[in-house]
C-alpha cells in the first residue's frame, strides 16, 4: 500500500491554501472594481436630485444619463488629476 509522504501531504495543503488566496484575492478584486460604478451611481444620483428639485428642470432619461456620467467624469478627475 503506497503511504504518502509528510513533504507531499504538506504540498497538497499548501496548494489549497494558495487556492484559497487566489479565490479571496479575486473576490477582493471584484469588489475594488465595482466601487467605481456604484459611486458614479451616488454621484449621479446627487446631480440627479439637486436638478430636478432645488434647480427646477424637468427630469428626463436624457437627464438622468447626464448626472451619471458627471459622476463618473468626477471619479476620474479625482482619482487621476486633470493634469
Amino acid at each position: 500500500m503506497y503511504a504518502p509522504c509528510r513533504a507531499a501531504a504538506r504540498s497538497r495543503s499548501t496548494n489549497g491554501e494558495q487556492r484559497v488566496a487566489r479565490v479571496s484575492n479575486l473576490v477582493l478584486e471584484l469588489l475594488l472594481r465595482l466601487v467605481k460604478p456604484l459611486l458614479a451611481v451616488l454621484i449621479g444620483g446627487l446631480v440627479y436630485w439637486v436638478v430636478t428639485g432645488p434647480l427646477g428642470a424637468p427630469g428626463s432619461a436624457e437627464l438622468a444619463l447626464l448626472a451619471f456620467l458627471a459622476g463618473a467624469a468626477f471619479i476620474l478627475l479625482a482619482q487621476e488629476g486633470p493634469l
